[in-house]
């Protein structure tokens, strides 16, 4: 922490302390100048104390605390060195922003407006990185200090990785289904609707594929609850591998049913989603399911669809992919149906 001079200035005191040993020498001292001389020895230590006490309180705050001018940290307590993953006596001279892996811009805007004495309506929350790679999330808030000279500012920092990992678990036990893994109904609904509402697909071409696990409450009575969950991670595990859905694709899986799915295409070309679909299909149908009770194959039907300009919201074009899965079943199961609206298209390059 930057020190701040109390009593008698540094200079001053000085001269003071030759006068005093240049009378002493001589034998005389004039009482008021030895007192003088007391009172800003006494200031001083004073001054340094209170320091050392401040410093002891800011270490036993539960949170980080900096103190910033705009070149760089001048006071670091002992919660930010550990959060920042830097012994305390090595955090003074650096810049708060060169810790910072996202989010640097918002938390320079948010000093920025600190060094003018405003305070941001909202804290932000960024990422740092530590020494030996390890990823921790703050929660940061800057206010300006009322001292003379420099502008300087404070740094409140919350560590909240932990608070974030149950955050981000929670949100995927929400959108996910639990015994595929894939997202579930109401997440895949709600990127639907998203999707019919986004200008950028507006004109695109979206496709939708429902799928249905045919005579699947006879694997059930005959193998087994345990082998039907079997047969549809095993399902969700085919599927997956055809369509490459990753953490990159912006293709939607998702269980929307007992035994049913679907599968949302923003953007491909008709042919293609076709030609996948009934890959699904086949890869399907070849593969044996091995469970406790013993060994089948399970087959699916499946309905497409393509997004029209008449499809009024997402809801309906969903029920035109209804329809046409509702016709793969008549027509005798483990078959593509296409829309009959879509068909022609369908079979376009």
């Amino acid at each position: 922490m930057s020190r701040r001079p109390g009593g008698l200035e540094g200079g001053r005191l000085e001269r003071v302390r030759t006068a005093s040993r240049r009378l002493r020498s001589s034998g005389i001292l004039l009482n008021e100048d030895h007192q003088a001389l007391e009172a800003a020895e006494l200031s001083k230590q004073t001054l340094v104390d209170t320091q050392q006490r401040m410093g002891m309180m800011l270490d036993l705050m539960p949170m980080g605390f900096l103190i910033h001018t705009k070149q760089g940290i001048i006071f670091g307590n002992q919660e930010a060195a550990r959060l920042l993953q830097v012994p305390q006596n090595e955090v003074v001279g650096r810049h708060f922003l060169d810790f910072l892996t996202t989010n640097a811009e918002a938390a320079a805007k948010q000093m920025g407006e600190a060094f003018h004495g405003r305070v941001s309506e909202e804290p932000t929350e960024a990422e740092i990185r530590t020494a030996g790679g390890q990823a921790r999330t703050i929660k940061l808030i800057a206010g300006a200090l009322p001292w003379e000279g420099n502008a300087v500012v404070q740094l409140l920092l919350q560590g909240i990785t932990d608070l974030k990992t149950i955050q981000d678990r929670l949100h995927l036990l929400a959108v996910t289904d639990e015994l595929t893994g894939v997202f579930n109904r109401r997440h895949a609904f709600t990127i639907g609707h998203r999707l019919f509402k986004s200008e950028k697909t507006a004109s695109g071409t979206v496709a939708l594929a429902v799928l249905y696990v045919d005579h699947f409450k006879r694997v059930n009575d005959t193998f087994g609850h345990s082998a039907g969950d079997t047969a549809l991670s095993a399902l969700t595990q085919t599927i997956q591998k055809v369509i490459g859905v990753d953490a990159l694709s912006d293709v939607t899986f998702a269980r929307v049913g007992g035994e049913e799915f679907m599968i949302l295409f923003p953007a491909s070309a008709p042919k293609a989603v076709f030609e996948m679909c009934e890959e699904i299909r086949k890869e399907v149908e070849l593969r044996p399911i091995l469970s406790t009770s013993g060994t089948f194959r399970i087959a699916v039907s499946i309905g497409v669809a393509l997004r029209k300009a008449s499809d009024s919201s997402f809801d309906t074009f969903y029920s035109r992919a209804d329809k046409a899965l509702y016709r793969a079943k008549l027509a005798g199961r483990n078959r593509v149906h296409v829309d009959e609206a879509d068909y022609q298209l369908s079979k376009m390059a």
